[in-house]
């Protein structure tokens, strides 16, 4: 079976000093004179210059794993189709020390596929994955750690100082040039109107139906309102001319989802802007409406920051109360299921089959979709979908990342 060659360079940013070293040209280069001298020495492992395809990701950290051109090479690895990965070093593939063992140790000898790093002369057809192979990945995720950490540090500096530091504001304020931060004159009226609805007792979505049918202006969202917006309005104490950070922290064991503290744990400063609502005002609304109060989160669904719904383009949730549906809370008066997570994850498995049938003319094997933990099924979904639209009536579109193109389904198909 021909079997391509995965050429993957990745960048965060680019320098500021015209270094490159590290670019995206510079690190295709490399794997590119790579492949000659495996060529040109080597008595196996030869690489067909022709089956080369390039993945590149630009602007991407490597704690991401949601990077586009690498889940798409993910997919046809995991699709049988490469074999063989080549990458400058392993902190190009990924800075995430767990998920690089699995690769290294798990998926790449499971598949047959052959792992170059080129700056770590590591070959995994001479040498196994070895102590100092783990120590690299591991230093390579502690090394962006630290460069997280030391950021925090220096913003959390500023913050303290009442220097505000993040590129946006809330509703009701803009940065001036020289100025800091000022108070919107208009948009300061619809915050005033807000929590002045509030506090005579009318609920979210209510307030939102009254801005909207009396045409406030719903400020830089540029939308209707709608009772979430309304709700984080109410819920933020920037209002009273109160700065607050450090309301959450990501967890180590979940990159990439953060996660709420205790308000005990938060941090806050005044006097760094001026307040548009009296902070009475606020503790009553908060107390009545306890807007930072959020309902408890189980464990996330399969199809998490892939499936939108088709009328609004919002991110679908799994129902409150059906938890086995995926819903849209945004456009109706209340949930509205649009369909059953097992029946879209069956949709979607046969879609795949389909259309990998149609573009390679075989079949693939079954037994990497159906094992039985809910991590494993959407790492499968999140490498081989880019994103699913879904309408009413069982109305889908299916964009792949591992083909190009996209899947209409009706409910009459289904």
């Amino acid at each position: 079976m021909y079997k391509k060659t995965a050429f993957y360079a990745r960048i965060s940013k680019p320098s500021r000093h015209n270094i490159t070293s590290n670019s995206i040209n510079s690190q295709i280069n490399m794997l590119y004179d790579t492949v000659q001298t495996i060529n040109s020495s080597s008595t196996r492992g030869c690489i067909d210059i022709n089956s080369i395809q390039i993945y590149t990701d630009y602007g991407y950290s490597g704690r991401n794993n949601k990077r586009p051109a690498f889940r798409k090479m993910i997919a046809q690895i995991m699709l049988g189709e490469v074999g063989t990965v080549l990458v400058k070093d392993f902190s190009r593939f990924s800075r995430e020390h767990i998920l690089m063992s699995e690769f290294l140790e798990k998926i790449f000898p499971e598949k047959g596929v052959r792992f170059i790093s080129v700056a770590d002369n590591f070959d995994n057809i001479y040498n196994n994955t070895s102590l100092a192979t783990s120590f690299k990945s591991l230093f390579n995720e502690y090394y962006c750690r630290d460069i997280s950490n030391k950021v925090k540090s220096v913003l959390s500096a500023k913050k303290e100082a009442g220097s505000y530091s993040t590129a946006n504001v809330p509703l009701g304020y803009y940065i001036h040039d020289t100025e800091g931060i000022k108070v919107h004159p208009g948009e300061a009226l619809a915050v005033r109107r807000i929590f002045c609805l509030a506090y005579r007792g009318y609920n979210c979505r209510q307030i939102a139906d009254i801005l909207n049918s009396q045409n406030y202006f719903a400020g830089r969202k540029s939308t209707a309102w709608d009772a979430s917006y309304i709700w984080s309005v109410l819920g933020n104490p920037f209002y009273t001319g109160m700065h607050v950070w450090h309301k959450y922290e990501t967890n180590p064991c979940q990159p990439g989802r953060p996660q709420r503290l205790p308000r005990d744990c938060w941090n806050t400063s005044k006097g760094s802007h001026q307040g548009i609502i009296p902070e009475e005002l606020f503790n009553i609304v908060n107390s009545c409406h306890n807007p930072s109060k959020s309902s408890p989160k189980g464990q996330r669904h399969i199809f998490h920051g892939i499936t939108k719904c088709k009328n609004c383009h919002k991110a679908l949730c799994s129902g409150r109360r059906k938890k086995e549906y995926l819903c849209c809370s945004h456009c109706g008066s209340g949930e509205t299921r649009k369909i059953k997570i097992d029946t879209l994850y069956k949709i979607c498995i046969k879609k795949i089959n389909e259309e990998y049938y149609r573009q390679y003319g075989r079949v693939l094997n079954q037994n990497i979709f159906f094992k039985n933990t809910s991590g494993y099924k959407e790492l499968i979904l999140q490498n081989f979908i880019k994103k699913i639209e879904i309408g009413d009536n069982y109305d889908i579109d299916i964009f792949w990342n591992y083909a190009s193109g996209r899947h209409k389904i009706k409910g009459t198909d289904i």
